[in-house]
């Protein structure tokens, strides 16, 4: 129609111009063939009017483009849009009503339905949830899981499958067109209700869990940073690339706040003295195990890339030095109120076996990430320390009782032909058992509360108080068992006996157990301990942050 009706016009001009001819040189009007020419140009002059026609309301070509205008929409809707037919439908459409000048109308049109299309897809409850610094983290952990699932599913599905389709179908009308097109269609889909929502989770509740989850924001945002820079170009994309920057602005600084102020916060504690049962206090356990999460494969680059966007603001040049320098401050920050708690407690033997127990919970730091940034001779230092202590432990626990065994009665009475005196020493011997009895039940009794948490130092100090105890006993009885029985030979002498070296060795053998009850009084003392973790005691005190 379009090639009939523009060579209209040169057939109108060349008939026209012929008949005039024709006229000047004598032709008469009735002349058979002026009358053909002139019936011609009639017929031409109607063709000439049929492609306005068809364009009006009711006409041929209207009802036909709106036809494919339909049909447009219609494939654009479906599930399957990316199908080799229906994309070839679609390039097909846009280029007949490319021809028809019509693209201005079916490019709103493609924006509208490929932006409900993504909206239906983006229907988030979480997004409109406000965030202020009253909500914990753990409040909102699962939003934020399923917060950094939809950005990768946002990116790296829903919106680069819409950046493919719009260059495959407007692939022939011009490169700005598929660019403006996915700009609007993005800018008005949810990507920056997404972004927004990243921002808010900034917001919540200082403390130490805050840190790892801004981690896992800022990872995922790292692992879509090569796809959503190809995406989001253009003009049309500027707002998204604003509130993006405002995004990982706020992840950065949110998490140098809490990294850089993790030493002072350890130190804050040093006052509030934990009940010292002798086991591990709850935030050294906790801190350690903290450490070890940051300095994970998965944790620790993330975090240095931090800490190299944040210093780099700043004009300053980032090492790992200060990365594990700061590690080792909040180490050293636990040992300073290891130190405090110890010397504030009077009971000499409680500090030993609370210092040989947290010295034991370092040692066990060996093939972890932090044990392995503190390095061998930093843990052998640690053994050495638990031993020192487990040693001294004995000498302060058991050192008083050993020396009632030294009563004076060993060079009175045996060799005494006396009955005097060989009756006062037998009293003099039944007293010291009592005493030693007495004083026995008094530490055994005092101490039956104290844990030594790791089994296998548990057994080395028991043994350790087995070997001290019972051979001194053992010789203390045998040396003046024969003067007891003199008493009344037909008698048992096991009758003095409060405790025969067997019964003090399985008496020995179970001091130190680890009780669930005291397990679960200890170490609720502490702010930072509740912030850190924030959730039930568990029945072993060198709780992790697993659930965090």
């Amino acid at each position: 129609m379009k090639l009939l009706s523009s060579s209209c016009v040169l057939a109108l001009n060349w008939l026209e111009e012929t008949i005039e001819y024709l006229t000047e040189k004598g032709m008469p009007e009735d002349h058979p063939c002026g009358l053909r020419f002139k019936t011609s140009i009639e017929l031409l002059r109607e063709l000439q009017m049929t492609e306005p026609r068809a364009y009006l309301k009711g006409g041929i070509l209207y009802t036909a483009l709106k036809n494919l205008r339909t049909e447009f929409k219609r494939i654009l809707e479906e599930e399957q849009v990316l199908s080799e037919d229906n994309l070839r439908n679609l390039q097909a459409i846009i280029k007949r009503l490319h021809a028809h000048t019509q693209l201005r109308k079916c490019v709103p049109v493609y924006i509208k339905v490929r932006t409900k299309v993504i909206q239906k897809r983006l229907e988030i409850d979480y997004l409109e949830r406000t965030i202020t610094e009253a909500d914990n983290v753990h409040d909102i952990e699962g939003d934020i899981d399923q917060w950094r699932l939809h950005m990768e599913i946002a990116v790296k599905e829903i919106y680069e499958v819409e950046s493919k389709l719009c260059y495959d179908v407007f692939e022939d009308v011009g490169e700005d067109v598929p660019l403006r097109c996915f700009g609007k269609i993005a800018s008005n889909s949810g990507i920056l209700s997404l972004l927004r929502f990243g921002s808010r989770i900034s917001k919540c509740k200082k403390d130490p869990p805050k840190l790892l989850k801004l981690l896992d924001c800022f990872s995922t945002m790292d692992n879509i940073r090569i796809e959503f820079n190809q995406l989001f170009q253009g003009e049309q994309c500027s707002e998204i690339r604003r509130v993006t920057r405002e995004l990982i602005s706020n992840l950065v600084k949110g998490v140098c706040e809490i990294f850089w102020e993790l030493p002072c916060q350890v130190e804050l504690q040093r006052p509030n003295c934990p009940l010292l049962d002798a086991g591990v206090p709850r935030l050294v356990s906790v801190v350690t195990e903290y450490c070890n999460k940051l300095l994970g494969s998965n944790n620790k680059p993330i975090l240095s890339k931090i800490l190299e966007i944040d210093l780099g603001w700043k004009k300053a040049k980032y090492q790992e030095e200060i990365l594990t320098g700061h590690i080792y401050n909040i180490l050293r920050e636990i040992a300073l109120n290891l130190d405090a708690w110890s010397s504030s407690n009077k009971d000499t033997a409680l500090s030993c076996i609370f210092m040989m127990n947290n010295h034991s919970h370092f040692c066990g730091l060996r093939e972890t990430h932090l044990g392995e940034m503190m390095g061998e001779s930093w843990l052998n230092a640690h053994e050495q320390y638990r031993d020192y202590y487990a040693a001294l432990y004995v000498k302060e626990s058991w050192g008083n009782l050993l020396s009632l065994l030294t009563n004076k009665a060993q060079t009175t009475s045996s060799s005494s032909s006396s009955a005097v005196k060989r009756k006062r020493a037998r009293e003099s011997i039944k007293r010291t058992l009592q005493d030693f009895s007495k004083g026995f039940d008094e530490i055994y009794t005092k101490q039956s509360n104290w844990v030594v948490e790791d089994d296998k130092l548990r057994w080395k100090i028991c043994q350790a108080m087995v070997r001290t105890v019972v051979p001194r006993y053992k010789s203390y009885l045998q040396s003046y068992i024969m003067l007891l029985a003199e008493e009344d030979p037909t008698s048992d002498s096991n009758k003095h006996l409060y405790y025969t070296p067997k019964g003090l060795e399985m008496k020995l053998t179970t001091m130190f157990q680890r009780r669930e009850e005291e397990t679960e009084k200890r170490n609720q003392y502490s702010n930072f301990v509740n912030k850190v973790m924030d959730l039930g005691i568990t029945q072993n005190s060198h709780s992790t942050l697993e659930a965090i």
